[in-house]
């Protein structure tokens, strides 16, 4: 079994690849509609959207990965935990602010459930080595 920092740099690498390859290959649709949301071009405030990605990994490493039994049940836990945590955040958006579209709720909390089950699935596989 792994001890240490492994399997959270693991899992930060898989969170930093694949949501940058989604953000980069979705980059004009969250620009128009974060205009249209906001009625102004997308800002990101860099230290809030890091502190996300570690709250994301924390919260995937402690109630998906360190408490399965396998691969499987971990990929289960972090998509169910992806699903929520996406699905909370868009779903309230969607509720809330006018123009968040119904496609863009959809989309981001499918991504988040398959991200958190990846990213989940990572951290179990290297926790076990």
């Amino acid at each position: 079994m792994s001890t240490g920092f492994m399997p959270l740099i693991g899992m930060a690498g898989a969170t930093i690849l694949a949501d940058g390859v989604w953000l980069y290959l979705h980059h004009g649709y969250h620009q128009a509609l974060f205009r249209d949301v906001q009625q102004a071009p997308l800002q990101v405030r860099w230290i809030p959207a890091l502190l996300v990605y570690v709250v994301i990994l924390a919260a995937v490493y402690y109630f998906a990965v360190v408490p399965s039994k396998s691969t499987i049940e971990a990929l289960k836990k972090g998509a169910l935990l992806g699903f929520a945590m996406y699905g909370l955040y868009d779903l309230t958006n969607y509720a809330t602010l006018t123009n968040y579209s119904f496609t863009m709720t959809f989309s981001d909390m499918a991504w988040g459930t398959f991200l958190c089950a990846l990213v989940a699935g990572t951290g179990y596989y290297l926790r076990k080595q």
